[in-house]
C-alpha cells in the first residue's frame, strides 16, 4: 500500500503544472530573439502618370504626402480636395514640403474607407483613389493548454490516455507473479487477495502511464505577473526604414524627404564609349618657371624682404638679391690684375700731361691715341672693382604664384641651384599615361575626375612618340580649372572616342557598391519601396556613366540618395 501511494504521489507531482514563483522564470533561452511585426500604419497609396500620393492615418489625423511621380519631387502650394462614401469633402492644409493634413472623427473609427483625391498643382489636375483600412486594436492571444479545462478539452489527450490505459494493462499482467505447478500453497494467500493485489498494481500503473502522458503535454504554467522567459521580440514593421526578406527596401515618404530622394525615368540612348586612364597634373610650361642662382653666392635681403611659396609676383619682379662669393686662389689673381691696371693707368694719365703740355709740338694723332688708352685702362678698372659691393637681382622669368622657395637670407647658394618655382595655377596639363597602338585623333572630347568628383574638360594637345615606362605620355590641356586641382595630384581621365554604345545615361552618383562590390541602382517599384539592380556600366565623361546591362527602360531609378538608401539594414 505504500508503494502504491508512492507511486501516486510521484504520478500527480509529474502532472501538476508548474508554477514560477515571484522574481522567477523557467530558465528558458533569454538570448534567442524573434521577429515580430510592430503596429503598421495605415496607409493608403495611389498614383498617375503625373503625381504619386500616400496618405497614412494616425489618430484622427490623415497625413498626406505628394510627389511627381517621374522625379520623386515634392508638390508645394498644391490644392487636395478629400471626399469619399460618407465623409464629407474635406481640403487638406498644407504643414510641409509636400505635406498636407485633414482632421476627421471617422479616423477613428475601424473600418474600410475609399478615398477620392481631387488634386490641383498648378498647370496639373488630377483625380487619385485609393482603400484605407483602419484596423481595430488587436485582440490579446491566449495560451493554448495553459489549464487543466483546456487540456482535456482536446480529443487528442483522450485519445492519448486510452492507448496509454491498455499500455499500463497489458505492462501489470505480463509482469504479474508466477507459481509453479503442484506447488504446496502453504502460506499462500487465498485467491481474492492475489487477485486484488494484482488489481492495484495495473491501476497504479495505468494512473502512471495516463498522468505521464498528460504532463508531458501540458504546458508550463507560469505564476501572476511570470514568464517562462520567451524569446526578446524585435519589432519589424511601424514606419521606419528597413530592409524586407526579399532584398527590397521600405523608406517611407517623411523618411524620403529627409533623405533628399530622387528619381529619374531612364530612356535608352545612344552615348560615345568613354576609355579611363591614370592622369597627373602638371603645370603649363610656357607658363612656369625656375630661378637659378647664376654663381656662387650669398642671398640678401630686397627692400621689400625675401619672396615666400604663395605669393603671387609679375614678370620681372625681383624676389632676392645675390651677393657673389670669390674664391681664395681667383681672389689673388684679381687683385695681381687690378694692380696692374692701375700702373698702367697712372703712365697713361702722365704720359697725356706731357703730350697735352707740348701740344703745338706733337702730333695730334699721338694724343688722341693716349686718351683712347687711358679710357680703356679705366674701363678695367672698373670691372677689376671690388666684387664684394657688387649684388645680382634674382628676378621672375614669368608671372604667377611661387610654389617652391628654397631660400633664405644669408643662405650660400651654389651656382645652377633652383631657388624658386613660379607656376601659374590657371594654366595646367594633364599627363595621361596611354597604351601603344592608340589613335589620338580619334579623341574627340577628354574629362578628367578629381579625388572630390569633379569633372573637368580637357582639350587634347600631343603624344609623345618615345615610351616611357614602356606606355605612351599623353597630354591634355587643363580648359575649366577648378580650385581644388592641384599640381602633382592624380586624376581619373577619360578619353572619348567616336565608338558608340547603346545603354540608358545616368549619374554617377545613381551607381552604388553592393555588399558583394557589384555595381548596382536602386530603381522604385512603389511609392515606398525601393529594389536594387545590379548593372553593368561605362564611364562617359566623370559626371555620366552608361548603364549598357541591366535596367530597363520606363524605370524609376533613384539619382540622389541613392547611397543613404544602400546603407538601410
Amino acid at each position: 500500500m505504500h508503494w502504491l501511494f508512492a507511486v501516486i504521489l510521484w504520478a500527480f507531482t509529474l502532472a501538476h503544472p508548474v508554477l514560477a514563483g515571484p522574481g522567477h522564470d523557467h530558465g528558458h533561452d533569454h538570448g534567442a530573439q524573434s521577429e515580430i511585426a510592430a503596429p503598421e500604419i495605415p496607409r493608403l497609396q495611389s498614383s498617375s502618370s503625373d503625381l504619386e500620393l500616400v496618405a497614412t492615418a494616425e489618430g484622427h489625423t490623415l497625413t498626406i504626402y505628394l510627389d511627381r511621380f517621374a522625379t520623386n519631387e515634392p508638390v508645394e502650394g498644391a490644392t487636395i480636395e478629400v471626399s469619399g462614401d460618407s465623409i464629407p469633402t474635406v481640403t487638406a492644409s498644407p504643414v510641409g514640403e509636400g505635406v498636407y493634413e485633414i482632421e476627421g472623427e471617422w479616423l477613428d473609427h475601424p473600418g474600410t474607407y475609399a478615398l477620392i483625391f481631387m488634386v490641383s498643382a498648378g498647370d496639373t489636375m488630377d483625380l487619385l483613389n485609393g482603400t484605407l483600412d483602419i484596423l481595430g486594436p488587436e485582440a490579446p492571444k491566449q495560451d493554448a493548454a495553459n489549464s487543466w479545462s483546456d487540456l482535456l478539452a482536446q480529443p487528442m489527450v483522450w485519445a492519448i490516455g486510452g492507448l496509454a490505459a491498455l499500455f499500463g494493462f497489458f505492462f501489470s499482467f505480463a509482469f504479474r507473479p508466477a507459481r509453479l505447478p503442484g506447488e504446496p500453497a502453504a502460506g499462500a494467500v487465498p485467491h481474492s487477495d492475489t487477485v486484488a493485489k494484482q488489481g492495484s498494481k495495473a491501476a497504479a500503473a495505468v494512473l502512471v502511464a495516463i498522468v505521464s502522458v498528460l504532463a508531458q503535454a501540458s504546458d508550463v504554467h507560469a505564476g501572476p505577473g511570470h514568464d517562462h522567459g520567451e524569446p526578446a521580440a524585435t519589432p519589424t514593421g511601424g514606419n521606419a526604414p528597413r530592409k524586407l526578406p526579399d532584398g527590397t527596401v521600405f523608406v517611407p515618404k517623411n523618411s524620403q524627404r529627409l533623405l533628399r530622394v530622387r528619381t529619374t525615368v531612364t530612356e535608352i540612348t545612344d552615348a560615345a564609349e568613354g576609355r579611363e586612364l591614370i592622369g597627373v597634373v602638371i603645370s603649363d610650361p610656357s607658363a612656369s618657371g625656375h630661378v637659378q642662382a647664376p654663381m656662387d653666392g650669398q642671398i640678401e635681403l630686397t627692400d621689400r624682404g625675401i619672396a615666400f611659396v604663395g605669393q603671387r609676383v609679375g614678370r620681372g619682379e625681383v624676389l632676392a638679391m645675390l651677393s657673389p662669393t670669390i674664391p681664395v686662389a681667383d681672389r689673388g689673381s684679381l687683385q695681381q690684375l687690378t694692380a696692374e691696371v692701375e700702373g698702367k693707368l697712372r703712365i697713361a694719365e702722365q704720359k697725356l700731361a706731357r703730350l697735352t703740355r707740348i701740344a703745338g709740338v706733337v702730333a695730334q694723332r699721338e694724343i688722341e691715341d693716349t686718351q683712347t688708352e687711358l679710357e680703356a685702362l679705366r674701363e678695367q678698372q672698373r670691372v677689376l672693382a671690388p666684387k664684394s659691393a657688387e649684388k645680382l637681382k634674382l628676378t621672375a622669368p614669368v608671372a604667377g604664384v611661387i610654389s617652391i622657395a628654397n631660400v633664405k637670407a644669408g643662405q650660400v647658394v651654389s651656382a645652377r641651384d633652383t631657388l624658386f618655382e613660379i607656376v601659374d595655377p590657371q594654366r595646367l596639363w594633364v599627363e595621361a599615361i596611354g597604351i601603344g597602338g592608340h589613335d589620338e585623333m580619334k579623341i574627340q572630347a577628354a574629362y578628367a575626375i578629381d579625388a572630390e568628383g569633379h569633372s573637368i574638360a580637357l582639350s587634347y594637345v600631343g603624344r609623345s612618340p618615345t615610351l616611357r615606362q614602356q606606355s605612351l605620355p599623353i597630354l591634355f590641356k587643363v580648359e575649366d580649372t577648378h580650385e581644388a586641382l592641384t599640381i602633382g595630384s592624380t586624376l581619373r581621365v577619360i578619353m572619348q572616342g567616336e565608338k558608340e554604345a547603346r545603354g540608358i545615361v545616368l549619374p554617377q552618383a545613381a551607381v552604388v557598391r553592393a555588399l558583394n562590390g557589384m555595381a548596382q541602382v536602386w530603381v522604385k517599384v512603389a511609392p515606398e519601396k525601393f529594389e536594387p539592380i545590379t548593372v553593368t556600366t561605362i564611364a562617359l565623361d566623370g559626371s555620366r556613366v552608361l548603364v549598357s546591362k541591366g535596367l530597363d527602360a520606363e524605370s524609376r531609378v533613384v539619382v540622389e540618395g541613392s547611397e543613404l538608401i544602400n546603407q538601410i539594414r
